[in-house]
C-alpha cells in the first residue's frame, strides 16, 4: 500500500526549508508523493499575510520541477478553522486503504499536546518528525513524552505494517530558514534569494508581497 507524506503549514511564502523537508522525507521513507496543504485559518498563529490565491500560486510555482509534490487545496478552501486532527480524518475517507504520514518538525512536534484531540492524530496516520538545527530533543510535557514512548517505533518497516498509529523520528539537515525571516529579511531590503525558489521570488516581487507587515 502506497505511504503518503502529509504536509501542512500557512507557506507564506513557502520555502527552500519546505521543500528540502518534503523531498528528504519522501527519498527516506520511500513515499509515493507528498501533499503540501496550505492552511486558510491557522488556529495557533495570525492570518497569513499572502491571500489563499497568492500563497497557492507560489507553492505552485515552487514545486513546478517535483512530481513527487502536490498542492492539496482541502483547507485553503475551507472557511473554518484548519486543525489538523480534521485534514487528517478528510485525508483518511478519501486514501481509506493508504498510509498517511504527517511530517512535522521538531519544534512543532514539542509542542503538540496543545493541538485539538492530539492523542487521537495517530488514529488517521503515522507521525513523522524530523529534527531541526539547533532544536530541544526532547518535549517538556511529561504526557507527551509518554505518549512517545507509547507509539515510537525506529523500523521503518513498520510504517508499511498498518495505515497509521506509530511515531517515527528521521535526521534531516533541514535548512534553518523560516517564513517569518524571509518576510522580515524582505522588508529590511536584504537578499532572500537564497531561501526561495527563482520563480517563487519573482512572484513576490512582481506582486509586491510582503513590503510592511512582518
Amino acid at each position: 500500500m502506497p505511504l503518503i507524506g502529509v504536509l501542512g503549514g500557512t507557506f507564506d511564502p513557502i520555502h527552500n526549508g519546505h521543500i528540502r523537508l518534503a523531498l528528504e522525507a519522501k527519498e527516506q521513507l520511500s513515499l509515493d508523493h507528498v501533499r503540501l496543504i496550505p492552511l486558510n485559518f491557522p488556529p495557533h498563529r495570525s492570518r497569513p499575510i499572502a491571500s489563499s490565491l497568492q500563497r497557492r500560486k507560489m507553492i505552485e510555482l515552487a514545486i513546478d520541477n517535483e512530481e513527487c509534490l502536490r498542492i492539496d487545496l482541502r483547507e485553503l478552501d475551507n472557511d473554518e478553522t484548519s486543525y489538523s486532527i480534521n485534514t487528517l480524518k478528510s485525508l483518511r475517507y478519501e486514501f481509506i486503504d493508504d498510509t498517511l504520514c504527517l511530517i512535522l518538525g521538531r519544534d512543532a512536534f514539542n509542542k503538540i499536546d496543545r493541538w485539538k484531540d492530539w492523542k487521537k492524530l495517530l488514529n488517521y496516520a503515522h507521525i513523522i518528525v524530523a529534527n531541526r538545527p539547533g532544536e530541544s530533543d526532547e518535549p517538556k510535557a511529561q504526557e507527551l513524552k509518554q505518549w512517545i514512548k507509547q507509539h515510537q517505533t525506529n523500523q521503518l518497516t513498520a510504517l508499511n505494517e498498518k495505515l497509521c498509529g506509530y511515531i517515527h523520528f528521521i535526521n534531516i539537515p533541514m535548512l534553518d530558514i523560516s517564513s517569518s525571516l524571509i518576510r522580515k529579511r524582505h522588508i529590511e531590503r536584504k537578499v532572500i534569494a537564497q531561501f526561495l525558489s527563482v520563480s517563487t521570488q519573482i512572484y513576490i516581487k512582481e506582486n509586491n508581497l510582503y513590503q510592511e507587515t512582518v
